[in-house]
């Protein structure tokens, strides 16, 4: 399984990536929007795994974007927020994602929250 994850916090960013390549899942990062649309065209991926705010950049509008991109309904997408509203979850869905999560997380359900994003899309 291969996922792109996008978070501008470097520090976060790096410990997710590395808690879910120890759990066998191959992580490529973005620090931005611009930077993950030029990956995402790139390569191909299982999942993306977004922060909803990324300071200048709006996980919301990259997830949109990205669902529409060439292929990218097939791709599920995981919204990781710190807003925990009904509204919020239903934003998320109409974006394209696929799954919603609540920081602060548990770095287990997170792990296996990403593994059943590839699961679901077969």
């Amino acid at each position: 399984m291969k996922i792109l994850l996008v978070d501008d916090n470097e520090e976060l960013r790096e410990f997710m990536a590395l808690s879910l390549s120890e759990a066998g899942i191959e992580t490529v990062t973005a620090a931005s929007a611009s930077e993950a649309l030029v990956k995402a065209a790139a390569d191909r991926f299982d999942a993306f795994v977004l922060d909803s705010f990324l300071g200048q950049d709006d996980g919301l509008d990259l997830a949109t974007r990205l669902s529409s991109a060439k292929g990218g309904k097939a791709t599920p997408i995981l919204l990781m927020s710190t807003i925990s509203t009904a509204l919020a979850r239903r934003m998320a869905t109409a974006a394209g994602c696929t799954e919603f999560i609540v920081k602060p997380f548990g770095f287990t359900p997170f792990v296996e929250l990403v593994r059943g994003l590839a699961r679901g899309r077969k």
